[in-house]
């Protein structure tokens, strides 16, 4: 039998999971293969549920936004970050992660914006 709620292999007799703890209710049990990843993708896991659930084969491109970028000319401004993001988000994109990064130079060390997008290919 497997866990209806994290797909996990149990006893046919089992009152609870023993992986997620979830009840069981031997009336309703209904045997059925615990689920499987369809694509080389992975699984994902949940943290809040302890559950691990098969990655969607779903494919992502993504662009790397920085100081460097044609729309900052070098210095960062934050209404300049907001246009940028509300132009790649009319073309399906959306904001995944921001951060700053050290990137040596000649004058000694500077910190760079990075933000990273993302939109589904397929």
């Amino acid at each position: 039998m497997f866990c209806t709620t994290c797909g996990a292999q149990i006893p046919d007799n089992a009152a609870t999971c023993s992986a997620c703890g979830a009840p069981q209710s031997n009336a309703q049990y209904q045997p059925q293969q615990p689920p499987v990843a369809t694509s080389s993708v992975g699984m994902n896991f949940d943290f809040d549920t302890n559950t691990a659930t098969p990655a969607t084969s779903k494919l992502y491109e993504y662009k790397v936004l920085s100081q460097k970028d044609k729309w900052f000319s070098g210095k960062f401004d934050p209404a300049l970050l907001e246009q940028a993001i509300n132009s790649y988000a009319m073309q399906g994109w959306r904001v995944i992660t921001c951060a700053t990064a050290d990137i040596p130079g000649f004058g000694g060390p500077r910190q760079e914006f990075i933000t990273v997008l993302e939109r589904e290919v397929r």
